[in-house]
């Protein structure tokens, strides 16, 4: 009754401070908002599959400490004072642990409930960021969690439930964070096969130039042959001038040695010199005389007399062809 009274006590309050002004009021289900999204669901299964490995745990150790109280029962007439407070002491210790264990995993503080809350939290920051939202654009006045007991809320209107509106607008920016994290994610995998090309790329110039120092290598070893074929070739040429000029001393002193051979060089010697005397001679007689300074001066003038009588002559006569033609008109 004293929450009931607080919160009609608050509304009131509220309404009288914005005057006669229209309050917007809402509420939300946040079990109906987990229970609607399904990585808490995951997250809540993973948690339920640790707590049931815990609480198989608890069962074997449970079992155990039962197995060993039976076997005392039994043992108890046989043991000694110091054996049976020995055993005893022993069960107690496993009692003892096996509490603690309990507490660590499944106590108001124990890994159960803080891993649950870890799990909620990221989801209730989502669900207050699309309340935000969803106050600034649709400017809501009030909003209440139905969930929570602390409240004390007896009944609601259905109408004025905005739990669906909620859970599309964390699937809206779910979705808008899904097509950013695809986004980095191409990018990511544009980067990588731009540094595969790339590396495909270094990959073809290295073995490019592999191709291009095997092809100088290849041309210099053809060059390095041809200049030592040449080489061959002029030491070939080189020995057979040797050899010719060799056979050639043989010969001269094979003719030196015989006499005919020179009585024929002597008598072809004297023929070549007969023959550029008889040249000479010609020569000789072919070439004008030279003529004095009084001589070239009459020549001269002679001929000029020559030149002046063929050219009187030959105006002489195309005078008097002119006459007959104008006689013969």
């Amino acid at each position: 009754m004293k929450r009931i009274s607080f919160l009609i006590i608050f509304i009131l309050g509220t309404i009288t401070n914005y005057g006669q002004g229209r309050i917007r009021i809402a509420y939300i289900d946040m079990e109906y908002i987990l229970e609607n999204l399904p990585e808490y669901q995951t997250a809540l299964k993973e948690l339920d599959q640790k707590a049931n490995k815990w609480k198989a745990e608890i069962e074997k150790r449970t079992q155990e400490i039962k197995d060993m109280k039976i076997s005392l029962e039994q043992e108890k007439v046989l043991l000694t004072k110091e054996l049976l407070q020995e055993k005893e002491e022993e069960i107690a210790f496993k009692e003892k642990s096996l509490l603690k264990y309990q507490l660590e995993k499944f106590g108001p503080e124990g890994d159960y409930i803080l891993q649950k809350q870890n799990l909620v939290a990221p989801v209730q920051d989502r669900v207050f960021n699309a309340v935000t939202k969803l106050v600034q654009s649709s400017k809501y006045d009030i909003i209440f969690d139905k969930s929570n007991d602390k409240m004390g809320i007896i009944y609601t209107n259905p109408k004025m439930d905005i739990s669906d509106k909620i859970l599309k607008l964390i699937q809206k920016e779910k979705g808008i964070e899904k097509r950013k994290g695809d986004k980095k994610k191409r990018a990511k995998e544009r980067k990588e096969k731009l540094s595969e090309a790339q590396k495909r790329r270094a990959e073809l110039a290295a073995k490019r130039k592999e191709e291009r120092e095997e092809r100088r290598k290849k041309m210099l070893e053809e060059r390095m042959k041809k200049r030592e074929a040449a080489k061959n070739k002029n030491t070939k040429k080189s020995n057979q001038v040797k050899e010719k000029s060799k056979t050639e001393e043989i010969q001269k002193k094979k003719t030196e040695i015989e006499p005919e051979n020179l009585e024929k060089k002597e008598e072809q010697q004297k023929a070549t010199l007969s023959k550029k005397e008889e040249n000479n001679k010609n020569q000789k007689l072919n070439k004008p005389k030279k003529l004095s300074k009084e001589e070239l001066i009459a020549k001269r003038k002679k001929e000029r007399e020559e030149r002046r009588k063929r050219i009187l002559e030959e105006r002489r006569k195309k005078r008097e062809q002119k006459n007959n033609q104008k006689n013969n008109q």
